[in-house]
């Protein structure tokens, strides 16, 4: 149904919005209709993900709905094999040590064919999102972003790579319909941060993009599950 980009810093609470949080008013996404293909081994960072959340064993997919591997050639299969999976949400995080990683352990091997392949295996993982275009599925990827300075004085926030070289082969903000970006900021009244996703083009951030109406506001809350509810809703009208 929808291919969905959400950038922000580390410590944003990307992962965090992934669950059910009812003192903050977060729904959560149901973990009885989503899959995580986890690139890191970290536990998720909201309460009861290692309940809700069951880590799968290696190759042995159905195990559980929570998948741990940074093989870019795995992370592309699973994604194709979820197409037809009861699944409903399909979840990549985090998707910048996909690459680091890949780079990291390949460096000194592959010399300059290094950012090459990683162009090479991120291209294979996007035609795998790519097919999801006109499925009843949602596939959401959560990844660093790159602040990138624009003439006009605003912001463009870009998925981090590990290079200009990658930059060459990959361009991954094309390659989805949906694109949030992480804005935290002081609640003076409540004296405490306040996060939410930005979801069209502000005075200061250019990237998001949503298609119009969806949102009724142009910051809503780093909720994934009232994400997930008004794209389900605006599709239904």
């Amino acid at each position: 149904m929808s291919r969905i980009l959400i950038l922000g810093k580390s410590g944003f609470g990307k992962t965090f919005s992934l669950g059910e949080i009812p003192e903050l008013g977060h729904k959560g996404i149901n973990p009885k209709e989503t899959y995580i293909i986890s690139v890191t081994s970290k536990p998720l960072t909201f309460p009861k993900s290692a309940i809700n959340y069951v880590v799968a064993q290696p190759k042995k997919y159905n195990s559980g709905n929570r998948y741990i591997t940074n093989n870019p050639e795995e992370i592309a299969m699973l994604i194709k094999a979820l197409k037809t999976s009861a699944f409903k949400n399909i979840i990549i995080d985090d998707f910048n040590y996909l690459m680091q990683d890949y780079y990291m352990d390949n460096a000194l091997k592959g010399g300059w064919d290094t950012p090459k392949k990683i162009g090479y295996f991120m291209g294979q993982i996007f035609k795998a999102i790519e097919e999801y275009q006109n499925s009843d599925k949602h596939i959401i990827v959560l990844a660093h972003g790159e602040e990138i300075p624009q003439p006009d004085g605003r912001i463009y926030i870009k998925m981090k790579t590990v290079g200009k070289m990658v930059d060459e082969y990959v361009t991954p903000e094309g390659k989805f319909d949906i694109t949030l970006v992480g804005k935290s900021s002081f609640d003076t009244a409540n004296k405490k941060i306040k996060k939410e996703f930005i979801t069209n083009e502000d005075e200061f951030i250019s990237s998001p993009k949503s298609p119009y109406g969806m949102f009724e506001t142009l910051y809503i809350p780093n909720d994934l599950g009232y994400v997930i509810e008004k794209i389900n809703n605006y599709y239904k009208q």
